[in-house]
């Protein structure tokens, strides 16, 4: 009957310190949410990239499991320094788990928007092939901490460079992912006033996508008959368009097929 009679004081004394623990787990949780999304992957990059999801299912249950584990742990009979190994257990496991999904989610950050010949092409850390960053432009021998460096591509040098670009694309590593052939932004601006497509024949082609780009295009504050599009792709989609001004600023973007 004694060790009944202990068990609602042992729970009340456990959830005390668990939840606790869940304040501190979530307000870290919410810092952690907000440098992955808002200066690893902002805007449109997290949805092109479908990173949302999963960095959410490894934050929550890295905030869970540890209040849990404290619910479970703590007791009233454990001294002090007994519930100071058992927190700082739990505190370092949880520490470890969280920074592992920092750093998966910092290695595969987007760091490059290139402009391919007809299409704007995001590239991510992991993929970039960082052999070739000595050979880039001097600015741009350094992949950026945090943040989108746009570039320009330039066409192959001859024949051989074609057919090694052809192997190269074929094993997906596109231009935009070889920091040798990587040029100023502002050299693309040419090709893309050539290459961009006015949005009012896209959504002439793309009636069943018609409310996400009226969204897209109120967003940008521009009217439709100015605005113009090119395809925005990554290694993981091809559905999406990047809006562009008359000076081939991009001002919006779109989850819709420009192909």
């Amino acid at each position: 009957m004694s060790n009944l009679a202990t068990v609602p004081a042992r729970w009340r004394f456990a959830s005390r310190y668990a939840l606790r623990h869940l304040f501190v787990s979530a307000a870290v949780g919410a810092t952690s949410a907000a440098f992955v999304f808002g200066l690893l992957y902002p805007p449109p990059y997290q949805a092109m990239l479908d990173v949302g999801d999963i960095f959410l299912l490894l934050l929550s249950v890295d905030v869970v499991c540890g209040p849990l584990l404290t619910l479970v742990l703590a007791s009233p009979k454990k001294s002090r320094r007994a519930h100071a190994v058992d927190f700082t257990l739990i505190g370092t496991v949880q520490v470890l788990a969280l920074l592992y999904g920092l750093h998966s989610m910092w290695v595969a950050r987007p760091v490059i928007l290139a402009f391919e010949t007809d299409r704007l092409v995001v590239a991510t850390a992991n993929e970039i092939q960082t052999a070739n960053l000595p050979q880039a432009l001097p600015d741009m021998q350094r992949l950026p901490w945090w943040g989108i460096t746009p570039v320009n591509t330039r066409q192959p040098k001859d024949g051989a460079e074609s057919l090694q670009a052809i192997d190269l694309g074929l094993s997906g590593v596109s231009p935009a992912m070889l920091p040798d052939w990587w040029l100023p932004w502002e050299t693309a601006q040419a090709g893309m006033a050539a290459r961009a497509k006015p949005v009012t024949e896209l959504q002439q082609r793309r009636s069943k996508d018609a409310a996400v780009l009226d969204a897209a295009i109120a967003a940008t504050g521009h009217p439709a008959a100015a605005l113009r599009y090119l395809p925005l792709t990554s290694s993981k989609t091809r559905e999406w368009i990047a809006l562009l001004d008359t000076q081939m600023r991009i001002v919006g973007y779109a989850p819709v097929d420009g192909f």
